[in-house]
């Protein structure tokens, strides 16, 4: 965010419309009136300072709202590196950036077996449900489609990150994710709890595990329009969930909703679900500091992480948005190569929850999104306070009662 002084000052320069020609003879005057006014008043964290926009540092990536927003961003010499419904992203000087009061482009991060028995979707998958034709879109770091236990289920992909139409994992984290739903179990210990599901990969996390906000956004309107960005036309994925184990950190962590923080994110997610698509996604690994965005928005599916006792682990992110929980603490599923790994999470218990919601949909093909939740929350554990409370939500996810 930036602080309102820079943002009052870029609104001022926007709405009075003088030619850009003039803001940048102008510009250097007003950045050192910014700068009195953030000695007087002091300075807000997670913006970008006046004094660090007179350094000239490094181009720093920014969110552009409106055409009137970027045009004028692009004149000052950014260069547009993200176009999605309603928002641009663009790699702008500092200087320019707080000038003009453009938003940081956040990053997002990957937020780091016995759960089928937990569940019990071991019962489920032994009458006959394994949630096939049904389709899960996994927006990570990418999918390993080469891995013996994964490759059945691959449909399609998009690399975010690298431009491509391949989501190739480079990671890890993202195969991690994606055997713990579909995994065939060829090793058993790494069964995934849907390994009937087709995954559809948005690879939006680079090799190191971190995302930018706008292509996250991007994803999840790709995930619901298809390639060619129109909803109903036949290259639609007929997605039944998004699965998002990713996450900000502190200090965009939240104890209550955060609708309000990331509009643009809200959109896009509320798109989806009014398509009858479950957005499933981390609460995030913050404890009691919060839950990340963009689980703290209200209209995701926001899974916490248990562990095999049903405890909330310490690590699970905590607050009014936690919907429901699923084990997370210690859970082996796909990797790398022909590897496998152990991890925890609510990473790992945000899968286990999609997959679930592949089970539901495979005994209730008619099921809205919200038809979809309710037997989720409905027939989940009871933990912790009696009803819906901010460390397990509604309870612990139990697939074998959800599907009936």
């Amino acid at each position: 965010m930036y602080n309102n002084e820079i943002h009052t000052a870029g609104y001022i320069l926007q709405s009075i419309k003088l030619p850009w020609q003039t803001i940048l003879r102008v510009k250097k005057f007003v950045v050192w009136i910014l700068v009195a006014i953030a000695i007087v008043f002091g300075s807000i964290t997670n913006s970008f300072s006046v004094a660090d926009a007179k350094s000239g540092g490094e181009k720093v990536r920014v969110l552009a709202v409106s055409d009137e927003q970027s045009s004028a961003a692009v004149e000052l010499g950014c260069q547009v590196v993200r176009e999605t419904k309603g928002l641009k992203a663009l790699f702008c000087d500092p200087e320019d950036a707080s000038i003009l009061g453009l938003k940081e482009d956040i990053r997002l991060f990957a937020v780091d077996t016995g759960a089928n028995s937990q569940i019990k979707a071991n019962t489920v998958q032994a009458s006959g449900n394994n949630g096939s034709g049904t389709r899960i879109v996994i927006l990570d770091s990418g999918y390993n489609y080469n891995h013996p236990d994964l490759s059945q289920s691959y449909v399609a992909g998009y690399d975010f990150v690298n431009g491509d139409n391949n989501p190739l994992d480079d990671n890890g984290h993202g195969s991690h994710v994606a055997g713990l739903i579909t995994s065939d179990g060829i090793y058993s210990a790494a069964k995934g709890v849907a390994p009937g599901a087709g995954i559809i990969a948005g690879k939006v996390l680079d090799s190191a595990g971190s995302g930018f906000f706008s292509d996250i956004v991007a994803a999840i309107y790709w995930a619901v329009d298809g390639p060619d960005g129109v909803y109903g036309t036949s290259d639609d994925f007929d997605a039944d969930a998004i699965s998002m184990s990713l996450g900000t950190s502190p200090p965009y962590t939240y104890k209550g909703f955060c609708d309000f923080a990331m509009p643009s994110m809200t959109q896009a997610i509320s798109y989806a679900v009014s398509k009858d698509i479950v957005v499933v996604v981390a609460a995030g690994n913050s404890g009691r500091s919060g839950v990340s965005i963009p689980g703290c928005i209200s209209y995701s599916t926001t899974v916490g992480a248990v562990s095999s006792s049903d405890k909330i682990a310490s690590f699970s992110g905590r607050g009014s948005a936690v919907d429901i929980s699923a084990p997370g603490v210690s859970l082996i599923s796909t990797w790398l190569g022909n590897g496998y790994a152990t991890a925890s999470g609510t990473s790992m218990a945000t899968p286990v929850v999609s997959g679930t919601v592949a089970l539901v949909k495979y005994s209730h093909p008619s099921y809205s999104a919200s038809q979809v939740e309710s037997a989720i929350f409905g027939n989940a554990k009871d933990l912790g306070k009696a009803g819906k409370d901010t460390s397990y939500g509604y309870g612990r996810v139990d697939a074998s009662l959800a599907v009936q």
